[in-house]
């Protein structure tokens, strides 16, 4: 489970990602690059028998109609993390807009995180960058991404919405 990810997102569907209009921005998680590692994982362990690295599960309410439960940013707890969902400018979300198209429950949703948000959250540009190059570093070390697509994770980070 790979928290702030979708069905369907963003990279997936590519330029035509822009003319879906489903009240909000799609998805743009990682999920990809968490694919990508999972898929070598899974030849490596039938190769080998080296299993693949374990991650929580995403914490769900108990009750009739379980639901993600979610940081006061609305970011989903637990799963798989990776920088844009730790080091967040975005809150990413597997939720669609308010569109009822029937793709747009597959594609999730891209909701940035107010200004002032951002502020409290970043002193900085360079204080941003370190944080988000942290989790890169953890992301690859726990196994959820390969080290070749570090430059793959780094072009989601979005250091101009932070205001020095």
């Amino acid at each position: 489970e790979v928290a702030g990810t979708a069905h369907a997102d963003a990279h997936l569907l590519g330029p035509i990602a822009d003319n879906i209009d489903c009240g909000t921005p799609i998805n743009n998680g990682a999920m990809h690059v968490v694919a990508k590692a999972g898929l070598r994982h899974l030849d490596t362990w039938v190769r080998t028998g080296k299993a693949p690295p374990k991650a929580r599960r995403i914490q769900v309410t108990g009750g009739d109609t379980p639901e993600v439960r979610r940081d006061a940013d609305g970011i989903a707890l637990g799963g798989i993390r990776t920088p844009p969902v730790d080091v967040p400018v975005d809150v990413l979300s597997g939720v669609p807009g308010p569109n009822p198209q029937l793709i747009c429950i597959l594609l999730g949703s891209t909701t940035p995180l107010p200004d002032a948000r951002l502020a409290e959250r970043y002193s900085s540009r360079r204080a941003y960058h370190r944080e988000y190059n942290a989790s890169i570093d953890k992301t690859i070390k726990a196994g959820f991404a390969l080290n070749e697509d570090r430059k793959a994770l780094r072009t989601f980070a979005e250091p101009s919405r932070i205001t020095d």
